[in-house]
């Protein structure tokens, strides 16, 4: 089996995939990872579906879907998760459920809204999951929550889904770590995949690029897909976040910052 993580560009030929595989090891499970080069989403795609019929799980860092205003102004919806007036009314729910958890995303827009051009590379995304969608689009059990917890067998409604890097390190982390351009910001996102058993064995982690690494904590929530071993956040209709983790905060804050001393 292939777990398998996309990191998407708005640069045609930068489609960023990563893979994991179980491996057994001196201390126990190990996840393998194989990097790609970048290439399109006609190559990507075939590179997955090369894996064999039944052997990918396959999570996507872009959204699966477009926007479809189930949070406007007078939704019931809006009650039933407690959102404040006027806030939210142009997000999906998986946005606004991890925006207030202190997980901001990028705002999607809806069909019929016309395209900015840094949203380019959602469009990318779109095109992404519409050449993987014989691996069928992974939603919950109908239910009356919009989040819940990844349980086994969850393949078997959907192999393919959408997740986000940044929250998946958060969750894994439980706090905001560093920009991931800082020092500190990488070497907590390496630490904590390299905790959850994944390894690299081409130099491992610290030589690879940031679009590898959010490549490969995608890739680990394609593993918690598989495993049952995450949750899940949105509205089955709109689409659902996936994220590798069985217990989501109410919130995700960032650690205090260090201590200074007074210049005399």
């Amino acid at each position: 089996m292939r777990y398998c993580g996309i990191d998407v560009s708005a640069k045609p030929g930068n489609q960023q995939l990563c893979t994991l595989h179980e491996r057994r090891g001196p201390d126990g499970l190990e996840l393998v990872a194989t990097f790609y080069e970048p290439g399109t989403v006609e190559e990507v795609a075939r590179t997955v579906h090369g894996f064999g019929l039944g052997q990918a799980a396959v999570a996507v860092d872009a959204p699966s879907g477009h926007r479809l205003d189930l949070l406007a102004a007078d939704a019931p919806l809006r009650a039933q998760l407690g959102l404040p007036d006027g806030r939210y009314e142009r997000a999906r729910v998986c946005d606004a459920l991890l925006t207030r958890r202190g997980l901001p995303l990028y705002p999607v827009p809806s069909a019929d809204q016309p395209r900015s051009a840094w949203q380019q590379w959602m469009e990318v995304g779109f095109e992404l999951f519409a050449a993987l969608a014989g691996l069928e689009l992974f939603r919950p059990p109908a239910s009356s929550s919009c989040e819940g917890r990844v349980e086994g067998g969850a393949l078997t409604s959907g192999r393919l889904c959408e997740t986000y890097p940044d929250a998946i390190f958060c969750t894994l982390l439980g706090h905001r770590p560093g920009a991931k351009r800082t020092p500190s910001g990488l070497q907590e996102r390496i630490a904590v995949l390299k905790l959850k058993g994944i390894v690299d064995e081409d130099g491992g982690l610290w030589r690879r690029t940031l679009d590898e690494l959010d490549a490969c904590a995608a890739a680990y929530a394609a593993y918690g897909l598989a495993a049952g071993l995450g949750s899940w956040v949105g509205h089955p209709d709109e689409g659902v976040v996936v994220l590798p983790s069985l217990d989501l905060r109410d919130r995700y804050d960032k650690l205090p910052a260090p201590s200074r001393q007074p210049l005399v």
